[in-house]
């Protein structure tokens, strides 16, 4: 096992998250198929409400342990970080545990306050997964603080595949009782895939020998913190982490309540409502595929950035900063156009014969907001401004709500004023951000100059995109054929995409040496001559 460099790091663990979501994509068309619309509505309830446990409980002190150990590694103090992850190992047991029978004993609760009773079975289904992957969360903020990304992203692989095979074999054998066991077997495989992970992490951890400290990598001048003081300076990095984590996700299951109610406010039936709901959470889980890349990019920045200002090195700081919005542009603005135009050819692949495809066609832009607020956050909080982007996301939640609860109970808006509500969400707290970290902390990210690149090329993808569209839309063809023509408009976009960003620059060499060398040496020798 090896360590790997920001931009190596974000390759392996982008692939690897990318994977894992082209999974989910895959799966919930399945598992829909399964529980069906009203079905897959109530499991959207239950997974909500255990997304926000699982944040409030892992995500924040995970970015804290791969921070902290990172800073005390870029300081050769390897003694003291194998002690706070051990520490933080057994915070997060306790609080895991804890999270665990809360969620468990609150189901009914949450249930109610969502208008769907049928869902307390499979919250509780899901609740000893909040202690499995607290135990998780610790060894990928490890792996991740020491740069061993290779493992984090076997791991994410591995517990995804479980995960989808064991969900979809528990819905369908448990919806022959009824549909709220059925519902809950469809989480069966987040507690077996999160428990396969742990195991392989545990094994890579002993058999690379992170449990123990070589003498000649400790500086013996480097401070000794005792264990009160490692937890405080742990729980001071993970609690605004976890706060500004949270945010999205609070924001989430408030909205949850506000949108099943809201709904039948505006005069739908109860399955109406959760027909609506299960279309709403079906775009959100499209909108986030490529998002997963830029989590990929903010878990490997994190740890760049903290140590770069822990040794007060500015330049590469600034130098990750615009490496990761050049990022955000070339992975965001093209997922907007081709969501856009193929938004049609995408819902009747992976939900032939359901709503919800003008939710993805005039929603998508969001993805571009949303995958910069996730960056904005990270470096703010390798900076150590770790409540602002807090404060901003806070501020994009509260308006959220308000035009939720305005919009959706119009019953001429219904379900789609949640695309102008999601939109401001992510918009509003963007452009608060990037006044702080431009003019506040003065440092120079080139928006304009990063986006130009993507910009153009994603444009010129989305005509190409748009004319085998219609050209293919002329054949009368069957769901196969279908499916298949529009997998290959899919990577003639792509083609075009990464040629032209090849050709304007968008990408230059520098950006494919620091990721892999033998990807460079692949690109025809045309295109590299042409290259910046």
């Amino acid at each position: 096992m090896k360590q790997q460099s920001t931009g190596k790091g974000f390759a392996y663990l982008s692939i690897a998250e990318l994977l894992v979501k082209i999974m989910s994509v895959v799966y919930v068309p399945l598992l829909v198929r399964i529980l069906g619309d009203v079905g897959h509505g109530i499991y959207a309830v239950s997974y909500e409400a255990f997304t926000l446990i699982y944040v409030l409980t892992n995500e924040g002190i995970q970015r804290g342990i791969s921070k902290l150990i990172s800073e005390l590694h870029a300081k050769n103090n390897p003694r003291d970080a194998l002690r706070a992850f051990r520490l933080s190992r057994t915070l997060l047991i306790g609080g895991g545990l804890f999270a665990s029978l809360l969620l468990f004993f609150m189901a009914p609760l949450i249930a109610r306050a969502s208008s769907t009773p049928e869902a307390v079975l499979s919250i509780r289904f899901l609740a000893p997964t909040v202690l499995i992957t607290a135990v998780l969360s610790a060894y990928r903020g490890y792996f991740l603080g020491r740069s061993y990304v290779s493992a984090n992203a076997v791991s994410k692989i591995l517990e995804q595949l479980v995960n989808v095979a064991v969900s979809l074999g528990g819905a369908y054998f448990l919806m022959k009782v009824g549909v709220a066991l059925g519902v809950a077997g469809g989480t069966l495989g987040t507690s077996v895939g999160a428990f396969v992970a742990v195991l392989l992490l545990v094994r890579e951890f002993h058999k690379a020998k992170l449990n123990k400290v070589k003498r000649k990598l400790q500086d013996p001048e480097a401070y000794h913190h005792t264990s009160k003081e490692l937890v405080r300076k742990l729980l001071s990095y993970s609690f605004p982490i976890t706060l500004s984590a949270g945010m999205i996700h609070i924001g989430g299951f408030i909205d949850m309540f506000i949108v099943n109610n809201r709904l039948l406010d505006a005069g739908l039936l109860y399955a109406a409502a959760k027909t609506a709901f299960s279309e709403l959470t079906r775009f959100k889980n499209l909108l986030f595929v490529p998002n997963t890349i830029v989590v990929a990019l903010a878990s490997v920045l994190l740890p760049g950035v903290a140590a770069a200002n822990a040794l007060g090195d500015t330049e590469s700081v600034k130098r990750k900063m615009n490496y990761a919005v050049k990022m955000v542009f070339m992975v965001t603005v093209p997922s907007f156009v081709g969501m856009t135009v193929l938004a049609g050819p995408i819902y009747n692949i992976l939900y032939p014969g359901r709503g919800g495809v003008d939710l993805l066609r005039y929603g998508s832009i969001t993805v571009i907001f949303l995958g910069f607020i996730q960056i904005q956050n990270v470096i703010f909080q390798g900076l150590g401004k770790f409540y602002w982007g807090t404060i901003t996301m806070l501020a994009g939640i509260l308006a959220r709500l308000l035009f939720n609860y305005i919009l959706v109970g119009m019953p001429e808006v219904n379900i789609m004023g949640a695309l102008v509500s999601n939109f401001l969400n992510y918009f509003l707290p963007f452009v608060v951000n990037h006044y702080l970290i431009t003019k506040v902390l003065k440092y120079d990210v080139k928006l304009a100059v990063n986006a130009k690149g993507p910009i153009i090329s994603a444009v010129l993808m989305g005509i190409v995109i748009f004319a085998f569209g219609r050209l293919f839309g002329m054949l009368d063809l069957r769901y196969a054929f279908e499916s298949i023509l529009t997998f290959v408009n899919i990577g003639i976009g792509a083609a075009v995409y990464v040629v032209s960003m090849l050709l304007t620059g968008g990408i230059t060499r520098e950006n494919l040496l620091e990721i892999s060398p033998r990807i460079y040496r692949m690109i025809p020798a045309g295109i590299r001559r042409r290259m910046r």
